[in-house]
Protein backbone atom coordinates (compact mmCIF):
# COMPACT_ATOMS: atom_id res chain seq x y z
CA UNK A 1 0.00 0.00 0.00
CA UNK A 2 1.62 3.48 -1.19
CA UNK A 3 2.06 5.73 1.88
CA UNK A 4 1.90 9.55 2.10
CA UNK A 5 5.31 9.88 1.68
CA UNK A 6 5.89 8.20 -1.65
CA UNK A 7 2.63 10.03 -2.18
CA UNK A 8 4.76 12.95 -2.17
CA UNK A 9 3.84 14.87 1.41
CA UNK A 10 6.55 15.88 3.55
CA UNK A 11 6.98 17.84 6.35
CA UNK A 12 6.51 21.30 5.81
CA UNK A 13 4.23 20.43 2.87
CA UNK A 14 1.35 23.21 3.07
CA UNK A 15 -2.14 23.74 1.23
CA UNK A 16 -5.28 25.14 0.58
CA UNK A 17 -8.69 23.58 2.37
CA UNK A 18 -11.03 24.44 4.65
CA UNK A 19 -11.08 22.06 7.69
CA UNK A 20 -12.16 22.36 11.15
CA UNK A 21 -9.51 24.13 13.72
CA UNK A 22 -11.00 22.94 17.25
CA UNK A 23 -9.77 24.14 20.79
CA UNK A 24 -10.91 23.12 24.04
CA UNK A 25 -11.90 26.70 26.57
CA UNK A 26 -13.79 27.18 29.37
CA UNK A 27 -17.31 28.14 28.89
CA UNK A 28 -19.55 30.45 30.68
CA UNK A 29 -20.57 27.65 32.80
CA UNK A 30 -17.39 26.88 34.33
CA UNK A 31 -17.14 23.73 32.66
CA UNK A 32 -14.94 22.38 29.92
CA UNK A 33 -16.62 23.49 26.03
CA UNK A 34 -15.21 22.76 22.03
CA UNK A 35 -14.33 26.42 20.72
CA UNK A 36 -15.27 25.25 16.89
CA UNK A 37 -14.01 27.42 14.15
CA UNK A 38 -12.83 26.70 10.24
CA UNK A 39 -9.30 27.47 8.91
CA UNK A 40 -8.54 27.80 5.08
CA UNK A 41 -4.53 27.36 4.95
CA UNK A 42 -2.27 24.73 6.49
CA UNK A 43 1.14 22.47 6.99
CA UNK A 44 1.86 18.94 7.21
CA UNK A 45 3.91 18.84 11.07
CA UNK A 46 4.10 15.05 11.31
CA UNK A 47 7.77 13.78 10.56
CA UNK A 48 8.85 12.65 6.96
CA UNK A 49 9.10 8.94 8.85
CA UNK A 50 5.71 8.83 10.05
CA UNK A 51 4.54 10.10 6.76
CA UNK A 52 5.97 7.09 5.31
CA UNK A 53 4.34 4.77 7.59
CA UNK A 54 1.09 6.32 6.62
CA UNK A 55 -0.72 4.38 4.31
CA UNK A 56 -2.82 6.37 2.00
CA UNK A 57 -6.21 5.24 2.43
CA UNK A 58 -5.85 5.13 6.83
CA UNK A 59 -9.29 6.47 7.94
CA UNK A 60 -7.73 6.95 11.80
CA UNK A 61 -6.31 10.99 12.52
CA UNK A 62 -2.67 10.28 12.62
CA UNK A 63 -1.24 13.28 10.74
CA UNK A 64 -0.35 16.26 12.52
CA UNK A 65 -1.29 19.86 11.09
CA UNK A 66 -0.39 23.61 11.61
CA UNK A 67 -2.96 26.26 10.18
CA UNK A 68 -0.98 28.70 8.44
CA UNK A 69 -1.28 32.65 8.76
CA UNK A 70 -0.82 35.13 6.67
CA UNK A 71 -1.65 38.68 8.00
CA UNK A 72 0.36 40.41 10.84
CA UNK A 73 3.66 38.40 9.73
CA UNK A 74 6.77 38.68 11.75
CA UNK A 75 9.78 40.36 11.64
CA UNK A 76 11.96 37.92 10.91
CA UNK A 77 12.38 34.16 9.78
CA UNK A 78 11.70 33.30 13.72
CA UNK A 79 14.18 30.13 14.16
CA UNK A 80 13.22 30.55 17.89
CA UNK A 81 10.36 32.76 17.61
CA UNK A 82 6.39 31.89 18.73
CA UNK A 83 5.98 32.61 15.22
CA UNK A 84 7.60 31.08 12.59
CA UNK A 85 8.27 31.63 8.63
CA UNK A 86 7.46 29.08 6.22
CA UNK A 87 7.41 31.33 3.30
CA UNK A 88 7.77 35.05 2.98
CA UNK A 89 4.47 35.33 3.43
CA UNK A 90 2.96 32.41 5.44
CA UNK A 91 3.65 31.53 8.56
CA UNK A 92 2.75 29.08 11.80
CA UNK A 93 2.24 29.99 15.26
CA UNK A 94 2.73 28.29 18.78
CA UNK A 95 0.03 29.08 20.47
CA UNK A 96 -2.48 27.66 17.37
CA UNK A 97 -4.61 24.47 18.55
CA UNK A 98 -2.97 21.31 16.61
CA UNK A 99 -5.79 19.35 14.91
CA UNK A 100 -5.02 16.04 13.03
CA UNK A 101 -6.37 14.62 10.17
CA UNK A 102 -6.69 10.83 8.74
CA UNK A 103 -4.20 10.46 5.69
CA UNK A 104 -7.59 9.37 3.61
CA UNK A 105 -8.38 12.84 3.82
CA UNK A 106 -5.27 14.12 2.50
CA UNK A 107 -4.96 12.13 -0.29
CA UNK A 108 -8.98 12.95 -1.15
CA UNK A 109 -8.16 16.56 -1.25
CA UNK A 110 -5.08 15.84 -3.44
CA UNK A 111 -7.47 13.93 -5.61
CA UNK A 112 -9.95 16.61 -5.85
CA UNK A 113 -7.29 19.61 -7.15
CA UNK A 114 -5.92 20.70 -3.65
CA UNK A 115 -2.36 21.84 -4.76
CA UNK A 116 0.27 21.14 -2.26
CA UNK A 117 3.00 23.08 -2.22
CA UNK A 118 6.28 21.90 -0.80
CA UNK A 119 9.05 24.48 1.43
CA UNK A 120 12.52 24.37 0.06
CA UNK A 121 15.01 21.99 1.81
CA UNK A 122 16.51 24.59 4.09
CA UNK A 123 13.30 25.95 5.32
CA UNK A 124 12.10 22.57 5.70
CA UNK A 125 15.24 21.87 7.78
CA UNK A 126 14.41 25.05 9.60
CA UNK A 127 10.65 24.28 10.61
CA UNK A 128 11.99 20.65 11.68
CA UNK A 129 13.92 22.38 14.39
CA UNK A 130 11.19 24.97 15.07
CA UNK A 131 8.87 22.49 15.84
CA UNK A 132 10.97 20.64 17.83
CA UNK A 133 12.25 23.90 20.24
CA UNK A 134 8.79 24.91 20.47
CA UNK A 135 7.88 21.53 22.38
CA UNK A 136 11.02 21.79 24.16
CA UNK A 137 12.20 25.69 24.30
CA UNK A 138 14.34 26.47 27.48
CA UNK A 139 12.56 29.15 29.82
CA UNK A 140 15.24 32.40 30.40
CA UNK A 141 16.77 31.50 34.99
CA UNK A 142 14.49 33.99 36.95
CA UNK A 143 18.02 35.48 37.64
CA UNK A 144 18.55 36.39 33.81
CA UNK A 145 15.26 37.89 32.54
CA UNK A 146 16.25 41.82 33.24
CA UNK A 147 19.08 41.30 31.25
CA UNK A 148 17.35 39.21 28.85
CA UNK A 149 14.85 41.91 28.72
CA UNK A 150 16.72 44.72 28.56
CA UNK A 151 18.76 43.15 25.30
CA UNK A 152 15.57 42.15 23.45
CA UNK A 153 14.43 45.69 24.03
CA UNK A 154 17.43 46.93 22.63
CA UNK A 155 17.45 44.87 19.46
CA UNK A 156 13.97 45.57 18.70
CA UNK A 157 14.65 49.62 19.31
CA UNK A 158 16.87 49.08 16.09
CA UNK A 159 15.02 46.54 14.20
CA UNK A 160 14.06 49.40 11.46
CA UNK A 161 17.94 50.47 10.97
CA UNK A 162 19.37 49.19 7.35
CA UNK A 163 21.51 47.08 9.01
CA UNK A 164 18.59 45.36 10.56
CA UNK A 165 17.13 44.15 7.58
CA UNK A 166 20.44 42.03 6.95
CA UNK A 167 19.85 40.12 9.77
CA UNK A 168 17.31 37.25 10.44
CA UNK A 169 17.26 36.85 14.02
CA UNK A 170 19.66 37.67 17.22
CA UNK A 171 20.84 34.75 19.60
CA UNK A 172 21.94 35.31 23.16
CA UNK A 173 23.77 33.24 25.53
CA UNK A 174 24.91 33.71 29.49
CA UNK A 175 27.93 33.15 31.63
CA UNK A 176 26.08 33.18 35.10
CA UNK A 177 28.82 31.86 36.93
CA UNK A 178 30.53 35.44 35.87
CA UNK A 179 29.85 38.80 37.87
CA UNK A 180 28.68 40.65 36.80
CA UNK A 181 26.83 38.42 34.09
CA UNK A 182 28.66 38.18 30.86
CA UNK A 183 26.67 37.84 27.58
CA UNK A 184 27.29 36.99 23.75
CA UNK A 185 25.06 38.15 21.11
CA UNK A 186 24.95 35.81 18.09
CA UNK A 187 23.67 37.21 14.75
CA UNK A 188 22.09 34.89 12.14
CA UNK A 189 22.44 36.88 8.38
CA UNK A 190 20.20 36.89 5.74
CA UNK A 191 22.85 36.19 3.62
CA UNK A 192 26.67 35.97 3.76
CA UNK A 193 29.20 39.26 3.42
CA UNK A 194 27.89 41.53 6.27
CA UNK A 195 29.57 40.19 9.38
CA UNK A 196 31.92 42.93 9.93
CA UNK A 197 28.71 45.76 9.60
CA UNK A 198 26.27 43.38 11.75
CA UNK A 199 29.06 42.90 14.20
CA UNK A 200 29.37 46.79 14.80
CA UNK A 201 25.66 46.86 14.95
CA UNK A 202 25.48 43.99 17.83
CA UNK A 203 28.23 46.75 19.27
CA UNK A 204 25.75 49.34 19.78
CA UNK A 205 22.91 47.01 21.11
CA UNK A 206 25.86 45.77 23.97
CA UNK A 207 26.99 48.78 24.94
CA UNK A 208 23.29 50.24 25.64
CA UNK A 209 22.91 47.30 28.58
CA UNK A 210 24.27 48.99 31.90
CA UNK A 211 27.39 47.56 33.05
CA UNK A 212 26.23 46.41 36.22
CA UNK A 213 23.01 44.39 34.48
CA UNK A 214 26.00 42.34 31.65
CA UNK A 215 28.67 42.75 30.35
CA UNK A 216 29.53 41.71 26.93
CA UNK A 217 31.72 39.33 25.83
CA UNK A 218 31.55 37.73 22.65
CA UNK A 219 29.69 39.31 19.41
CA UNK A 220 29.39 37.43 16.47
CA UNK A 221 28.01 37.12 12.88
CA UNK A 222 27.06 34.34 10.32
CA UNK A 223 25.02 33.19 7.94
CA UNK A 224 22.12 30.67 8.38
CA UNK A 225 24.93 27.97 7.01
CA UNK A 226 27.48 29.08 9.13
CA UNK A 227 25.49 28.63 12.12
CA UNK A 228 25.76 25.50 14.39
CA UNK A 229 21.96 23.54 15.76
CA UNK A 230 24.05 23.42 19.20
CA UNK A 231 24.57 27.74 19.12
CA UNK A 232 20.69 26.96 18.43
CA UNK A 233 19.67 25.22 21.09
CA UNK A 234 21.48 26.58 23.81
CA UNK A 235 19.98 30.00 23.05
CA UNK A 236 17.69 32.67 23.63
CA UNK A 237 15.77 34.51 21.56
CA UNK A 238 16.50 37.93 21.67
CA UNK A 239 13.48 39.54 21.08
CA UNK A 240 10.16 40.19 23.73
CA UNK A 241 7.90 38.37 21.96
CA UNK A 242 9.86 35.15 21.64
CA UNK A 243 11.45 35.02 24.91
CA UNK A 244 10.17 32.32 27.52
CA UNK A 245 9.80 33.48 31.36
CA UNK A 246 9.35 30.80 33.84
CA UNK A 247 6.19 30.68 35.90
CA UNK A 248 5.52 33.41 38.09
CA UNK A 249 7.61 36.08 36.03
CA UNK A 250 6.41 39.22 34.70
CA UNK A 251 5.40 38.96 31.06
CA UNK A 252 6.24 41.96 28.72
CA UNK A 253 2.95 42.30 26.81
CA UNK A 254 3.15 39.88 23.66
CA UNK A 255 5.63 37.29 25.51
CA UNK A 256 5.56 33.93 24.00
Amino acid sequence: MASLYSAGWRQGSFFAAVLPLDGVVLGEDGRAARHQSDHGLWAVATQDCDLDSAETDSPEASIELRPVHTDDLPDDWGIRSSRFLLTQTEYVRSLDPRPSVAPAVLTTLLAAGTERRDLGMDRRRAFTVWLGLRYDRPAVPATLVPLARRIAEEVRRRQNRPTALRVRDVLMQFDEDADPTRFSLFAVLVEPGDEERVREWLAGIATRVPPEMGVADELEAAPATGVSFHLVETSYAADVTQLTWRPGEPEPEGAA
